[in-house]
């Protein structure tokens, strides 16, 4: 069964006593059957967290870690080891891929769907190239979105908040008789995230808020007993206000974003356990960004920093079981995507590529109790030519809803277009003036090997799901943006025997004069390969609920990152905090009243590149609410404070404070 065909079928099926997962392999199992370590976020959890943003959401995943900036997007990172672009974790909405064709990171705050259009959330914590090739690095989230088939009925919803804070929001639902299921939803949305911070030099850091409207579409028409069709269309458009007053490196600005995405999708159902399925995405991100910065000796320049980027992707799968002990599932796809930036490669021209991959999976059960999972990924990439991601499973059934697990495997990453084909200018008239990033030559895609071992198991008569896991994972030709440095002056060497020189520039390269007279003069920044390290830990995860009483989720994650004799960056091995906890309590009270309690806490890290250190935090989310109406009503009243201890440090301890979030909600629903 297909992720995108499987989501109506599920939808029903995750609230029955075994919960389903889609992810790990492709294939529909429990997650105590999944080859690979499965989060679940349900609707439950979401509703209770009073997050109003997706990506906030990971901070219930256990290893996991949240964070944003003022000149980019938020980021997500697993075990930590991250920097501004987080492109090592591979994001679908409904199965499409959703990461930018241009950083291959993930524009959340582009998104063409909002909190109250998710139906539950999966997250592979762990590479998972063996599923879904390349690019599935650090691991997979699946964000599946609310079948136009399981609901019904109109809602309207309004957030109003402290500083401007507005989120405001309808659904509309096609009647339940329909030959048509169809859902039309859209919203509103603006946040203050950091506002102008005085750092400890008395220099004020950037700004940042964020203003969207999303509109989406879905329907699901059932052709014949058989055939089932299913097509999606969403819209983002917004702006970005960002940067602080006089600042070269954050100038002020207020970036135009557009984006939107088609998926389309037909299946046939054969028998159970039995399907084809064709799938067609089309994504596309636009970004008007009006880039001004006073530079000495040549005054007020405009950086063409426009962008854009698309990706459209074509897919085909075929799943069944051949009998109790065999099932199998084989699909192929092609992909391309393109940039264009004038800033980002020096051309107006558009910068592509086609890859195509061969993808599947056999699950063999040789005797009772034992599974055996084999499945793998063969790519051939536009840039990295031909590679293979595999992967073994072993499962053993201690009884029908507990399990051990035991997976290893090889995962890939490939450079994204910047990092392939960056060339960063800065021009005035023919000449360039500054050199940013710059593509190295021959860069090696990422590799990782991987094997964990875990148990996961449903207690039902306690109401209690338990899921432990010990990791390892060997990390080869890290791909990182290193500091190059150019001669003082042409016929002088680099100003420190350490420093690396940068490659030969272009003929037409003349550095800013104020640039030369700088202490260690012009520099650039080039993609390469870096070096090894290694990533060990383990992480626990507990989901307990009572009727009637609430409901607690907890999680800790433990991790080592042990760097082998390279040149990565010299914080890396801080780079992941040693502990991550996450704990989310909810209580129902008299009178359909519920409070709901986020906790999260990291220990001390340091974020990569663009980033810096950030001391061990706490955040404490608090979350008071009501439901009114008839039995089966949504209708709710709720009252959110987000962060209660106030500002707190993001990203980067001497530079950004994220901002706290007081806000009360209605929703209505009939």
């Amino acid at each position: 069964m297909s992720v995108a065909s499987a989501c109506a079928w599920a939808a029903d099926a995750f609230f029955d006593d075994v919960p389903i997962v889609l992810t790990a392999s492709r294939m529909a199992q429990s997650p105590v059957d999944a080859p690979v370590a499965v989060t679940l976020i349900d609707r439950e959890m979401i509703e209770a967290s009073g997050f109003t943003e997706i990506h906030e959401l990971m901070r219930l995943v256990p290893g996991f870690l949240v964070a944003d900036w003022p000149d980019g997007s938020p980021m997500v990172a697993n075990h930590g080891m991250s920097d501004a672009y987080d492109r090592r974790i591979k994001i679908m909405i409904d199965g499409r891929t959703v990461n930018s064709p241009a950083w291959g990171n993930t524009n959340w705050h582009d998104l063409p769907l909002r909190v109250d259009d998710v139906e539950r959330i999966e997250v592979v914590r762990g590479p998972n190239g063996a599923a879904y090739g390349v690019n599935a690095f650090d691991g997979v989230i699946n964000i599946i979105t609310r079948s136009p088939a399981t609901e019904s009925g109109v809602a309207v919803i309004s957030r109003i908040g402290d500083d401007g804070f507005h989120d405001h929001g309808f659904r509309i639902n096609g009647d339940a008789d329909a030959a048509i299921d169809w859902r039309l939803s859209g919203s509103h949305r603006r946040a203050v995230n950091f506002r102008p911070y005085r750092n400890e030099d008395g220099a004020l850091e950037a700004r940042k808020i964020v203003e969207r409207s999303v509109l989406n579409f879905g329907a699901t028409a059932q052709l014949s007993t058989q055939d089932e069709l299913q097509w999606m269309l969403g819209l983002s458009r917004g702006s970005t206000d960002r940067g602080a007053p006089g600042s070269l490196e954050h100038p002020l600005r207020e970036d135009d974003i557009h984006a939107h995405y088609v998926h389309l999708g037909w299946k046939r159902s054969f028998a159970v356990d039995s399907e084809l399925s064709v799938q067609f995405h089309h994504q596309r991100e636009r970004a008007r960004v009006p880039w001004q910065v006073t530079v000495p000796g040549l005054g007020l320049l405009s950086v063409g920093m426009d962008s854009d980027a698309q990706r459209e992707e074509l897919e085909v799968q075929y799943g069944a079981r051949l009998s109790p002990a065999w099932r199998f599932m084989l699909g192929a796809g092609v992909r391309r995507e393109a940039a264009r930036s004038r800033s980002m490669f020096d051309t107006g021209s558009t910068i592509s590529g086609v890859s195509s991959q061969l993808f599947g999976s056999v699950v063999w059960s040789p005797v009772e109790h034992l599974r055996v999972d084999l499945g793998g990924t063969l790519e051939d990439h536009h840039y990295s030519g031909s590679l293979f991601s595999p992967r073994l499973a072993l499962g053993y059934a201690l009884t029908p809803d507990s399990a051990l697990r035991f997976s290893a495997g090889v995962s890939y990453r490939t450079p994204s277009l910047i990092e392939s084909h960056a060339m960063q200018v800065i021009r005035v008239g023919s000449e360039i003036k500054r050199i940013g990033a710059w593509a190295g030559a021959d860069t090696q895609p990422e590799r990782v090997r991987h094997a964990e071992l875990g148990y996961a198991a449903m207690f039902r008569e306690l109401g209690l799901g338990v899921d432990v896991r010990a990791f390892y994972q060997e990390y080869d030709d890290y791909v990182d943006d290193e500091r190059c440095w150019y001669p003082l002056q042409p016929w002088e060497r680099p100003p420190r025997e350490s420093a690396w020189a940068c490659p030969p520039p272009p003929v037409d390269f003349a550095p800013i004069e104020w640039d030369w007279q700088a202490s260690r003069g012009p520099s650039s920044f080039v993609f390469r390969n870096v070096g090894s390290f290694r990533v060990t830990g383990g992480e626990f995860s507990i989901d307990w609920r009572r009727p009637g009483w609430g409901r607690v989720v907890l999680s800790q994650a433990i991790i080592d990152v042990d760097v082998q004799g390279a040149s990565v960056d010299e914080d890396f091995e801080t780079s992941a905090p040693s502990s991550i906890t996450s704990l989310l309590l909810i209580k129902e009270l008299p009178g359909r009243w519920r409070a709901s309690l986020g906790y999260y806490r990291h220990s001390s890290m340091n974020w990569l590149n663009d980033g810096d250190r950030v001391p061990e935090q706490d955040r404490v989310d608090l979350k008071l609410s009501r439901r009114f109406g008839g039995a089966n009503s949504g209708s709710e009243v709720a009252l959110v404070a987000q962060s209660v201890g106030g500002r707190y440090v993001d990203f980067h301890a001497g530079r950004y404070r994220r901002e706290p979030q007081l806000f009360g909600s209605l929703r209505l629903t009939w």
